[in-house]
């Protein structure tokens, strides 16, 4: 059996994440750019699918 790394029995200051996806703020930067990117993308997406009229309340009188 292996230890878990956050277990309590460890200070809180020796805790590390198993899945760390930034080491720093500039990581912390560059991803928020890329999640502003994704969005915009699917943003984009969204609006050149076209939708029933009856569902869409940009359309109704």
């Amino acid at each position: 059996m292996t230890k878990n790394k956050n277990s309590n029995e460890q200070p809180k200051e020796s805790l590390v994440p198993e899945n760390e996806m930034v080491d720093d703020f500039d990581d912390v930067v560059e991803l928020g750019k890329e999640m502003e990117q994704i969005s915009e993308e699917n943003d984009e997406d969204k609006l050149d699918k076209s939708h029933d009229a009856e569902v869409r309340s940009d359309l109704k009188d």
